[in-house]
């Protein structure tokens, strides 16, 4: 934990002084929508090619608001009020806002840091209780997702620490906070749904293997129902209440269209500077490579950990890639459950590009101007 935090203050204590100690630099507020996202007064706006800024404005301003009680908080969204779906993420940052006194945008730093420390710490924790080295916990903190997700405010680390939390505590017994966590995932990122869908089929795999034991069935279901339907319940009731706020009209992401993954290439091989070319292309390479890894993985063992990781592999191709920032967090939790299967059922292959997208976060430095060095 004591190296990924590191890592995390190399790069805060960066881009806090790039932005001139102003912890708004981190939200990323664009100048094309500052006119909807009201930045405080003196806030780092961002102007010329970075006019657009980032996701983080948006989740800026529904921690404002978590509960959507407002109705100029959807309407200042606009075509972005998609991301109502997502509210996990800004619903905490508010909760820590306003329970420790600070500003919003210490509150959306804070939480990731504390998720990604915690998530290091308790998966060290959990890997000792299977005979594991902890160590094999760096090769999760690391992963480059975690640390560009963080520096630019994104939902990605509270939504695949609740994933992988939910489903460590599903193979563990604990249903309750098992389907608690993959509630939060869920309402974090739209796509998470998919790893409950990969509980749900691991439960009816249990059920047709013990399908010749009496009672067998009853008792799969009891155990896989808080699992499945708490998310299931979270994940439509929110969106029934989006709905609600918002004239009856459903918020859909932004992010089903295809093909994506073709032109995420071809966008990587046109970064500037050449190196942020060369390190993206090299990434998107091991994320190819954990997809035909992953999807051998469920072939040999229908976990629940190989095939959340395989479906969240397949989501790539439907995903809305950008170069780093958008390839790094999309495939952060395919990294994470495939690294987990990996280690819970020995198999080598499966570590080995969850180790190497791990190890390319050393090379930052190097190719991403700005992230860890000044």
């Amino acid at each position: 934990m004591l190296v990924v935090g590191g890592v995390l203050a190399v790069g805060i204590h960066r881009q806090v002084t790039h932005y001139g100690h102003d912890l708004t630099g981190f939200v990323q507020f664009g100048s094309f929508f500052a006119p909807h996202t009201h930045p405080p007064a003196g806030a780092v706006v961002l102007s010329g090619g970075a006019a657009s800024g980032y996701d983080g404005q948006f989740y800026y301003v529904l921690a404002r608001d978590p509960l959507l009680l407002h109705h100029s908080t959807l309407a200042d969204l606009g075509a972005q009020a998609f991301r109502a779906n997502r509210i996990g993420y800004p619903a905490l940052a508010a909760l820590v806002s306003r329970g420790a006194h600070v500003t919003l945008p210490l509150a959306l730093l804070s939480v990731n840091v504390a998720v990604v420390l915690a998530l290091t710490a308790g998966f060290a924790l959990y890997l000792r209780s299977r005979g594991r080295s902890g160590l094999w916990a760096l090769a999760l903190g690391l992963l480059p997702g975690f640390l560009l997700a963080t520096l630019r405010d994104l939902t990605d680390p509270l939504a695949t620490a609740a994933a992988l939390g939910g489903v460590i505590a599903y193979t563990r017994g604990r249903r309750w906070p098992a389907g608690v966590l993959l509630g939060v995932a869920v309402l974090t990122r739209d796509v998470m749904a998919l790893v409950v869908v990969a509980v749900a089929l691991d439960g009816a795999g249990r059920a047709w293997r013990e399908r010749r034991v009496a009672g067998s069935a009853r008792r799969v279901a009891a155990d896989l129902a808080p699992v499945v339907v708490i998310p299931a319940i979270a994940f439509v009731g929110w969106r029934l209440y989006v709905a609600s706020r918002n004239r009856g009209a459903l918020q859909l992401s932004s992010a089903l269209h295809l093909p994506t993954f073709d032109a995420s290439l071809s966008a990587a091989f046109n970064s500037h500077p050449q190196s942020v070319a060369v390190w993206d292309v090299t990434y998107q390479a091991l994320m190819l490579v954990a997809v035909v890894v992953a999807l051998f993985a469920v072939w040999r063992n229908r976990d629940a950990f190989s095939i959340g990781a395989a479906l969240m592999a397949l989501s790539l191709f439907v995903a809305g890639f950008q170069p780093v920032w958008g390839d790094t967090r999309d495939s952060l939790p395919v990294f994470a459950l495939l690294l987990t299967a990996g280690l819970v059922n020995r198999r080598r292959l499966e570590l080995l590009p969850c180790v190497a997208a791990a190890a390319m976060t050393a090379l930052i430095p190097f190719a991403i101007p700005g992230v860890l060095t000044g």
